[in-house]
């Protein structure tokens, strides 16, 4: 009999039953099974199976919570006695006073695309966040991954996708835009707790577990939040693409006794598999952050990122649908229109490179534009065939929430 099958089976048991010999048997089998799973690694996703079964909330009234009980003492040989948001709230108190955070972490994505893309598929790529503030309230801040990097350094602020383009804008205190925001809320890490305390709170400690493990020697308190994807997916498209567009669960590692938040994970879950997508490998509180770091020495010949701007005939192209819109801008590239293909290109130049891929492409057919998750704007299929035979087939994102009320493409080349 399959771990999830047996779970059910005692569940059931406990959920019929009002007799306290009966629901001791229960513990004692349950006890058991969870024995077992500890030895095989599987305590943790046999916990998740019994927290999300419809029986539970009936086996709850027949003592299934002491159950739960017993056996975290049976496993871990002391029981957690704060619920979730105590827990939250003490890891508050518990934060010193920092001017300064450095966060080494992980994350399954691609080095130069979006920040917050994730891909389950892939390799850990290396993400690194600083953040500082000086005696006089300035505050600087970094975030880095092999192929971009977003800085500010308490006057502007620079993004960069390496090697050559760049986008410039006025100075922040917080880590927001560039697609970044995610990880603004990470090295803010007394409102990242907040948050979760005010979301636990909210959700009434439902989809949150607590329990306490020894880690290479120490013990920990673990705390496990439950998320579900935001957005629309009757079209799957982004599902799984980025944190906010997964089931999730944020994994948050404190020190037992100090309280103080020294690590944390997230793992998306698919229905079929639960994948580790992120994890941070180092958290330093108070380091010392030379103001070196916060300098950016721009290469020669950049490109730079523009807003779309309202053109002569901008009525023309408000007009066009999210079809029209890449069909035309398809066709740009088809007649080596560098000129229209930028009022299509957020950009204010065209790279050779982009001209070699796309210049001559022949179009084999523009798809019906669907939306998915919380992305503002739509993605249009495409197939095109290049110049050495290449036959690239995939969405085109475009969106139109910007000054010009135009469709730009933002993503799918």
């Amino acid at each position: 009999m399959r771990p999830t099958e047996k779970i059910e089976k005692f569940l059931q048991k406990a959920s019929v039953s009002s007799n306290p010999e009966v629901n001791k048997a229960v513990l004692n089998e349950l006890a058991e099974e969870m024995e077992k799973t500890k030895q095989t690694g599987q305590s943790l996703n046999m916990w998740r199976i019994i927290m999300k079964n419809k029986l539970t909330k009936f086996a709850a009234a027949a003592c299934i919570i002491i159950a739960a009980v017993l056996i975290l003492t049976i496993f871990n040989k002391s029981v957690p006695t704060a619920y979730a948001a105590d827990l939250l709230a003490q890891a508050v108190k518990a934060l010193p006073d920092f001017n300064s955070i450095h966060i080494k972490a992980r994350m399954r994505t691609l080095p130069a695309d979006n920040f917050s893309l994730i891909k389950l598929d892939l390799d850990f790529v290396p993400i690194e966040l600083w953040k500082k503030v000086n005696d006089s309230g300035l505050i600087k801040w970094k975030v880095e991954k092999p192929g971009r990097l977003l800085v500010m350094d308490g006057n502007s602020t620079t993004f960069l996708i390496k090697p050559n383009m760049i986008q410039k804008s006025g100075p922040s205190p917080y880590i927001r835009g560039y697609d970044c925001e995610w990880f603004g809320r990470i090295v803010d890490v007394r409102n990242l707790l907040e948050s979760e305390y005010k979301y636990v709170c909210q959700t009434g400690n439902t989809g949150s577990l607590l329990r306490h493990q020894t880690i290479d020697g120490r013990d920990k308190l673990v705390l496990e939040v439950n998320f579900t994807a935001q957005g629309n997916y009757t079209n799957d498209y982004v599902k799984n693409a980025f944190i906010d567009t997964s089931d999730h669960t944020k994994i948050y590692y404190f020190d037992a006794e100090t309280k103080l938040l020294e690590n944390f994970e997230i793992i998306v879950h698919t229905g079929k598999e639960d994948v580790l997508v992120f994890e941070t490998t180092q958290i330093e509180y108070d380091p010392q952050i030379d103001d070196n770091v916060f300098v950016l020495n721009l290469p020669e010949n950049t490109i730079t990122f523009k807003n779309p701007q309202v053109l002569p005939d901008n009525d023309k192209y408000q007009k066009m649908s999210p079809k029209e819109a890449a069909t035309a801008f398809f066709e740009a590239c088809a007649q080596k229109n560098w000129g229209e293909f930028l009022k299509f290109w957020m950009m204010s130049d065209v790279k050779p490179e982009t001209k070699d891929r796309l210049g001559g492409l022949e179009i084999i057919s523009i798809g019906e534009p669907f939306k998915s998750g919380i992305y503002p704007g739509w993605f249009v299929p495409y197939e095109f065939k290049t110049k050495d035979g290449t036959v690239r087939k995939f969405n085109l994102a475009v969106r139109n929430d910007n000054p010009a009320r135009r469709y730009v493409v933002d993503g799918g080349i």
